[in-house]
């Protein structure tokens, strides 16, 4: 008897062990980890003399997530599908939505699958890996529309 909490001291290690393995083997690979803030706002980043509009974090911070699982606010999934909408005009939506272009997405604030799709077929046109999730694989990839001219994109 006196072997018993030991016994249950190592099964419940072994069993957290199990627990966050499994956790961390079903993470999406493109989507930065856990630790990684949502993206709160939109602002101006200015890259190669462009000032851009850029999902960021409240204090700035431009390595944050937006998912259907992770949209901090609506303003935010707002600002990415219209950059979406304008820099990615024809390309085709991931299935089952195959037919429809993001050009035609509703920019209604709502990170639904229809936007989820979107994002997955701008990122197989980037060359990420279409999870469907904005993070900083898919930022450094992606074109961002220009606050100085109205309609024109430029590489983060």
């Amino acid at each position: 008897m006196s072997n018993r909490p030991g016994m249950l001291g190592h099964l419940a290690a072994g069993v957290t062990t199990v627990l966050v393995a499994t956790a961390l083997t079903l993470l999406p690979s493109g989507v930065a980890s856990a630790a990684t803030p949502l993206c709160t706002t939109m602002v101006n980043v200015n890259r190669g003399g462009n000032n851009l509009s850029v999902p960021a974090t409240g204090g700035g911070n431009v390595t944050c997530l937006i998912s259907r699982t992770q949209a901090a606010n609506s303003a935010v999934v707002q600002g990415l599908q219209y950059t979406l909408k304008t820099c990615y005009p024809t390309v085709r939506l991931a299935s089952p939505y195959s037919s429809e272009l993001v050009g035609n997405l509703a920019a209604d604030g709502s990170f639904g699958p229809r936007t989820e799709a979107a994002v997955k077929g701008v990122q197989s046109t980037i060359g990420t890996t279409p999870d469907g999730g904005y993070g900083p694989n898919t930022r450094n990839a992606m074109r961002f529309t220009s606050n100085d001219v109205a309609g024109r994109c430029y590489h983060y």
